[in-house]
C-alpha cells in the first residue's frame, strides 16, 4: 500500500508534469527534524514549494501527518517548515498527533497537478486549457459561487487559500498580458512563471466567470470596480 500511495504516485506525477513548467513533484526523506523544521537530501526544489509529510507506521499502515513547506535551499540539501495538515480534516475523528520525525516521507508538488485558473476573459481560459492540458483545471466558476456565498467582490489571499482548501488545489494561476504565475496554495509563494500570455478581448470582472460580477454586501458602499487585471493581481500574489 505504501508503494501505491508513494513510489507509483511519483512515477506517474514526473510523466504528467513532463510537458508543463511547473515544478515535478519530488520525494524525499528527512534526514533530521525538530518541532517546527527538517531537513531533506533534494536540492532541485523551488523555495515556497509545499507538500505533505507521510508517516509509514507499519507495512500495512501510513498517514499524512504534517503539511511541508520548503523555505531553503542549498548544496547540501533544503530545509522544510512543517505545518499543520488541514486539507483533509475530518472533526468528528481524532487528529494524528504525531510530529514528523528522521525517516519520514516528505512528498513535495502535492495536488501541484491540480490548478486554479485566474483569467480576464474567456479567450484566456480556452487558451489555458489547451496549453495545459496535461493538467487539471477547476473552473473559475466554483471560486465565484465562494466569493458570492461570502458576498466578497474582490478576492484576496485568504479567499484563495480557502478554496484551495475546499477544492484540494495546489497552484492558482495568474494569466497576465506578460506571462502567467503559478503560486502555492500553502505558501502563497511563486513557484513558477511561464510565458503564457493573457488573450486579447473584455475583460470580465473581478475574472473570468460565466455569473458576471461578484456583488458586494449590500451594507458596504465603496467601490470594487476592477479595471486593470494585472495590477489588482499582481498585487494579490504579493500579499
Amino acid at each position: 500500500m505504501f508503494r501505491s500511495l508513494f513510489s507509483i504516485f511519483f512515477l506517474f506525477s514526473a510523466y504528467l508534469f513532463a510537458g508543463s513548467q511547473i515544478p515535478t513533484p519530488v520525494a524525499a526523506k528527512l534526514k533530521q527534524a525538530s518541532a517546527k523544521k527538517g531537513v531533506i537530501e533534494a536540492t532541485n526544489l523551488t523555495a515556497g514549494m509545499s507538500g505533505i509529510v507521510i508517516r509509514r507506521f507499519d507495512k500495512s499502515h501510513e498517514a499524512i501527518i504534517a503539511t511541508a513547506v520548503v523555505t531553503s535551499i542549498d548544496q547540501n540539501g533544503s530545509t522544510v517548515e512543517f505545518r499543520p495538515f488541514k486539507a483533509l480534516s475530518q472533526h468528528k475523528l481524532p487528529s494524528i498527533k504525531s510530529r514528523p520525525k528522521a525517516g519520514d516521507i516528505v512528498v513535495l508538488g502535492y495536488l501541484y497537478d491540480r490548478i486554479l485558473p485566474i483569467v480576464p476573459n474567456l479567450a484566456s481560459y480556452k487558451k489555458a486549457k489547451e496549453s495545459l492540458a496535461e493538467l487539471t483545471l477547476i473552473h473559475p466558476d466554483l471560486f465565484a459561487v465562494e466569493l458570492a456565498s461570502e458576498r466578497d467582490a474582490l478576492p484576496h489571499k485568504n479567499n484563495f487559500q480557502k478554496a484551495c482548501t475546499k477544492f484540494h488545489l495546489g497552484l492558482v494561476m495568474f494569466m497576465y498580458k506578460d506571462g502567467s504565475s503559478f503560486i502555492d496554495c500553502i505558501s502563497w509563494k511563486r513557484v513558477a512563471k511561464s510565458d503564457l500570455k493573457a488573450a486579447e478581448g473584455e475583460l470580465i470582472a473581478p475574472f473570468y466567470n460565466r455569473f458576471g460580477e461578484i456583488e458586494p454586501p449590500f451594507y458596504d458602499f465603496s467601490s470594487y470596480k476592477l479595471k486593470d487585471f494585472d495590477k489588482f493581481y499582481k498585487k494579490v500574489e504579493r500579499e
